[in-house]
């Protein structure tokens, strides 16, 4: 009997490690250098496109149209070249010592430092006359000012600054990324606060790109089903691109994870047939303002009424505390049954609610009424936005019950 327990927990073990492994793989091969980030120098969204097509094909996965590929355009800032700070004869490394900001734009030089804090703010003139100051770099130090309306005034005035000189913002936290589409005349950084604090001066090399109608794309398919209608799984395959071709945001929680997931689905679906035709979509340009799901509902490739349910996995490496379901609140026919499955399998540790939000792409179709949740893993690490969010470190620790339980629940 105990030979006969050991030999089908044994076989259990292999199944649940062969699911995280596949995970895994997509995780490492997505987040790999040859990607660039899966951002929008050195062609790394094309490339990761290109690699999830591929994935398309060798599942079998059908077309709506002659191409996976569903092409739109955006306009973004870019930094593919130039993105360096020195201080006190200090080489910064970029992510680590010092961030440009998404908008910012280009600076060359050595410049003299003005530095503005909560001892000297009430020296700075009102807006009307901000461009008549003598600076060539202005220090904003924010750090020691407790006075909530002074900070809304440096909140409001963070994009005004750069109009008119470089801005350099000291920093005090761990420094995350985001993309931009637009740009400011001058530089504008984050610096560490160890490395700028008592300088005099700067010296900039960054040269910004402001790339117009660059060309992008969704990956959509889909694996026929046995009844009319159809199911939705989306992931955004995007992320932040590198700076400099040198220092690359990885993405791997976000989102090559989800990304995996749905792969892994695809995968699935193509060895057992669904009672609903299954369409995969890996959306482009979530990092930019979810632009590649905005363009999905506008030029659908089906009837958008004819989508029973989106499921959307942004954020799916982890899961030691279980899940939380956007939209929860809103479907919560659905959100009961995605609950008692959970309970009854007992996959997950804990599947929380939430109401409504608009920080991923299921956010498009349900402005369209069409029900959908996105659901994103909890616990395990903190790495977001940043050059630590790495496939090598990310577990995937719930991805085979994760998996499981979307599976029962579709």
């Amino acid at each position: 009997m105990k030979l006969f327990v050991f030999t089908i927990c044994f076989f259990m073990s292999l199944g649940i490690f062969g699911q995280q492994e596949f995970g895994k793989e997509i995780v490492a091969k997505l987040t790999s250098k040859e990607f660039h980030g899966r951002g929008y120098t050195n062609d790394g969204a094309k490339i990761a496109a290109d690699y999830i097509a591929s994935k398309f094909k060798e599942y079998g996965a059908k077309s709506f149209r002659d191409s996976y590929l569903q092409k739109f355009n955006l306009d973004i800032n870019t930094f593919p070249e130039k993105c360096g700070v020195t201080i006190n004869g200090e080489v910064l490394q970029p992510g680590v010592d010092f961030l440009p900001d998404p908008t910012s734009g280009s600076a060359k030089g050595t410049f003299k430092l003005t530095w503005l804090n909560k001892d000297n703010f009430t020296s700075l003139p009102r807006k009307i006359e901000i461009e008549k100051m003598e600076v060539e770099a202005l220090v904003i130090d924010a750090g020691e000012i407790e006075d909530k309306d002074t900070l809304q005034f440096f909140h409001q005035f963070r994009g005004y600054f750069p109009r008119n000189f470089p801005v350099i913002w000291v920093n005090d936290a761990k420094f995350t990324h985001s993309l931009a589409r637009q740009q400011h005349k001058h530089a504008a950084i984050s610096v560490n606060r160890e490395k700028i604090e008592g300088a005099t001066e700067i010296t900039l090399d960054i040269e910004a790109i402001l790339e117009k109608d660059f060309e992008t794309q969704n990956v959509i398919g889909y694996i026929p089903g046995k009844k009319k209608g159809y199911i939705c799984v989306s992931a955004h395959y995007d992320h932040l691109g590198e700076l400099a071709d040198t220092v690359v945001f990885p993405g791997a929680n976000d989102n090559a994870s989800g990304t995996a997931m749905l792969i892994y689905l695809m995968s699935y679906y193509s060895k057992n047939m669904p009672e609903y035709t299954m369409v995969f979509m890996a959306f482009g340009a979530e990092e930019a303002g979810i632009l590649g799901s905005k363009h999905y509902v506008e030029n659908p490739l089906f009837p958008l009424e004819k989508i029973k349910f989106l499921i959307n996995c942004d954020i799916s490496g982890t899961g030691d505390e279980g899940i939380t379901v956007v939209n929860g609140t809103i479907h919560k026919k659905e959100f009961k049954k995605l609950s008692k499955i959970n309970n009854t399998k007992g996959y997950l540790e804990k599947v929380k609610i939430r109401g409504r939000t608009s920080n991923s792409d299921h956010f498009w179709f349900s402005q369209r009424q069409i029900p959908a949740f996105f659901i994103y893993t909890l616990g395990g690490i903190k790495a977001y936005h940043d050059i630590y969010d790495k496939g090598e470190t990310l577990p995937l620790t719930a991805f085979e019950h994760y998996s499981k339980l979307l599976i029962d629940f579709i």
